[in-house]
């Protein structure tokens, strides 16, 4: 894989984009979720889930490479991290308390609580370790596919093997950018689909 590419795709699955992705997409399985939820409710919830997990971290991020907090969006110090992965918690447990007010299947609200955990997860790491935080957003989409297809008893196989292909290139793509080392890829992918999986299993 080339630089430009993997650049490109780096841009494209960014793991600000996966909640938002995750919610998009389970509002257009063939499962009970996408029947049971209202047009109207199906908007609020996208609406809700997009700026809070997505606009304001980014809006946030572009205030501290502004200010000089951070020196690029790919924040490659762990020191860079720290701020803007703790605010982005705040904003996904923000995000999981607003949807809790919505006539919605609990699985949902549990999606991106699990999401803002990964994120918490990755802040305390920053002190000490280099975790892939693109393979977090990768690796939980996954676990997210895994975990409703198990609760809803759902054939979501095609999809699946799409989405653990797809972790694989966008893995190969921060290898080639030398953004991680291989260990930080599989960590980033691990805690993120387990940490996803589980709480959507034991809660939803």
């Amino acid at each position: 894989m080339n630089q430009a590419a993997a650049r490109f795709l780096s841009y494209v699955l960014h793991p600000l984009m996966m909640p938002f992705l995750a919610v998009l997409l389970v509002m257009n399985l063939n499962t009970y979720i996408a029947y049971s939820i209202s047009p109207q409710v199906q908007r609020i919830i996208i609406t809700i889930v997009f700026i809070t997990t997505s606009a304001l971290p980014v809006l946030l991020s572009l205030m501290l490479l502004q200010k000089g907090v951070i020196r690029s969006l790919e924040m490659d110090t762990l020191p860079e991290r720290r701020i803007p992965f703790l605010s982005s918690s705040v904003f996904y447990l923000a995000c999981y308390y607003l949807l809790n007010y919505l006539p919605i299947p609990r699985m949902i609200s549990i999606m991106v609580l699990a999401a803002g955990l990964t994120i918490l997860a990755a802040y305390f790491l920053s002190f000490r370790y280099k975790v892939s935080i693109h393979m977090i957003g990768i690796g939980g989409l996954c676990g997210v596919l895994f975990g409703l297809s198990r609760v809803l008893n759902a054939d979501l196989l095609p999809i699946i093997l799409f989405a653990i292909i797809t972790a694989g290139v966008l893995g190969t793509a921060r290898l080639t950018l030398s953004a991680h080392t291989p260990g930080q890829i599989y960590w980033g992918f691990l805690i993120g689909f387990f940490t996803e999986y589980i709480l959507l299993v034991s809660f939803s």
